[in-house]
């Protein structure tokens, strides 16, 4: 088992590198490239990581278990996906991935012993960025 989610989680972080590629590459041969990559970009995606890092303090002060924090830090986002775009969602993606590596026991590393934590890992990256696609291309195709 330990193998199948190793090769879970890199597949998934994989996927999530393979789409920041395509969206930079597109990005840089479209119309909307400084739209994208906007100063106020930057700003929102401060904001988003010091929102992520608030909602992890608070689930760790309050004890709240493993799998209240992975919903709780995939609902932000999914919420910065819808509010600020498909760029800061990705990175909303990989800020509460991190977070959530380090979170996973033993606390305080990123080295992730339980194969039902890798996995968890990697359905969180799967779905946030899945989740965050579609929350963009609903957004944009209403347009």
């Amino acid at each position: 088992m330990g193998g199948f989610t190793a090769g879970l989680v890199a597949g998934c972080l994989l996927g999530v590198c393979g789409t920041f590629l395509l969206l930079s590459v597109g990005a840089a041969f479209s119309e909307e490239r400084a739209r994208l990559f906007h100063l106020r970009s930057l700003s929102s995606t401060i904001l988003s990581t010091i929102a992520l890092l608030i909602i992890a303090a608070l689930c760790h002060r309050l004890s709240v278990g493993t799998d209240a924090s992975v919903l709780l830090l995939l609902l932000a986002v999914l919420i910065v996906s819808k509010v600020e775009g498909l760029l800061n969602g990705l990175i909303a993606t990989v800020i509460a991935a991190l977070i959530l590596a380090w979170s996973f026991p033993p606390d305080g590393s990123m080295m992730i012993k339980s194969s039902s934590d890798r996995l968890a890992l990697a359905l969180f990256l799967l779905i946030a960025t899945a989740g965050s696609r579609l929350v963009c291309r609903r957004e944009n195709s209403q347009l």
